[in-house]
């Protein structure tokens, strides 16, 4: 048996793997059981810290209190989250439960439909990110929105819309604040100063957002309090994290401070930048898509499992518009079985156990795989021409 991954590609481009109507229900039946599990085995201990955080806005509570009766852990998002989605936190907490899954889920599948990739990369993208979206959905994490947000925000510098390329932005730093990583995009077209002004403008009216539910006074005193959070969150203990901190931690030393791993990550990211020629390529800006997805994952210092459908995405990113030489197919290889695969029941429970929790090997293939984005970035000799729907003007 073939098992390259080429021969998996052929695989799934037999009718039935490659028709969008029997993807699109096997996510729907993957998420269905995700929200019966929620609702009405397991609960959501996740939901629970979204849906209260509306009450609490409108009861004038602090958001980042905690309620160990309503829930354990902290609420860590903007108080524009409480506001954004109050449609959901206001349906009765079981509906709302059932439908966030849905929500989320449904989201990141329209965003990888929207891309300009062919149908077999399309298809590729779906049965690569499926165990990993569902890892996300399972726990009714956010984090397929974000995942969804790079893309949209790509789709909207592609087709000249920076108004809505900056409300994406926008809308991802009030969920997780590392999604403001997308806004490194727009060095890389035209109308800037416009855009700039658009995100001053989306800024200011998501940021008032939650006055509809609460004071101005109390709604400044919830960003003093969302501030401090931050801190206390990204000064957490350096060992719980699935990130490229912890490898460093590890491999390194563990006295490395967080900012200067942090800084070295931005500093390297931004080398690419010198390449201003190149900025008109797809190619080019397509890795650059992929490296502001992985990015944000794997230089957060408090990544956990569920965050790797973004970083994922980003995988299947560069893939498309990557040499697809052996190293790449191990590199993709390593990212599926490790990062993908890794928290499964599929996957033996002692090596996940023994070697993948331990030594941080979910992340490892991203981190991998970022810095050989990086190379292809700065070496344009070994980047492919893109497909020819790479090449066309993303369709409306």
């Amino acid at each position: 048996m073939n098992l390259s991954v080429a021969g998996m590609i052929q695989f799934f481009r037999k009718p039935l793997f490659s028709d969008f109507r029997f993807i699109f229900g096997i996510y729907a039946a993957a998420t269905l059981f995700a929200s019966i599990k929620a609702v009405f085995l397991f609960g959501s201990n996740n939901y629970s810290i979204f849906y209260f955080s509306l009450h609490h806005l409108i009861e004038g509570k602090s958001l980042y209190d905690v309620y160990p009766v309503e829930y354990s852990d902290h609420f860590h998002y903007a108080p524009t989250f409480a506001a954004l989605f109050a449609p959901v936190f206001a349906l009765p907490y079981a509906v709302g439960l059932f439908i966030w899954q849905f929500l989320f889920a449904a989201v990141w599948v329209v965003a990888v439909y929207r891309m300009p990739w062919t149908h077999g990369q399309k298809v590729f993208a779906y049965w690569f990110g499926l165990q990993e979206l569902f890892t996300s959905v399972v726990g009714s994490q956010t984090n397929p929105l974000i995942a969804a947000i790079s893309l949209f925000t790509f789709l909207c510098f592609e087709k000249r819309q920076p108004i809505w390329a900056a409300f994406f932005i926008l809308l991802g730093f009030n969920i997780k604040i590392y999604s403001l990583v997308a806004a490194a995009l727009f060095l890389l077209y035209p109308q800037k100063l416009r855009f700039l002004v658009y995100m001053v403008g989306w800024g200011v009216v998501l940021a008032l957002l939650p006055l509809l539910f609460t004071s101005p006074e109390k709604l400044w005193w919830q960003y003093e309090m969302w501030v401090k959070q931050l801190f206390i969150k990204s000064d957490g203990d350096k060992w719980a994290n699935t990130s490229i901190h912890r490898l460093v931690h590890l491999l390194i030393s563990p006295n490395i401070a967080t900012p200067a791993i942090i800084g070295t990550g931005v500093m390297l990211f931004c080398t690419v930048y010198i390449h201003v020629r190149r900025f008109g390529e797809r190619t080019f800006r397509m890795l650059m898509v992929a490296s502001v997805l992985i990015f944000q994952v794997i230089f957060n210092p408090v990544a956990e499992s569920p965050t790797y459908i973004t970083a994922v995405t980003g995988v299947i990113c560069w893939w498309f518009v990557s040499p697809q030489t052996w190293l790449d197919r191990v590199l993709l290889l390593s990212c599926f079985v490790l990062t993908v695969l890794s928290p499964s029941d599929i996957f033996p429970g002692f090596l996940r156990e023994q070697l993948v929790k331990p030594y941080v090997l979910k992340a490892l293939p991203c981190v991998l795989i970022w810095f050989r984005i990086l190379y292809l970035m700065h070496v344009p000799s070994n980047v492919p021409k893109p497909a020819p729907e790479l090449q066309a003007t993303v369709l409306s």
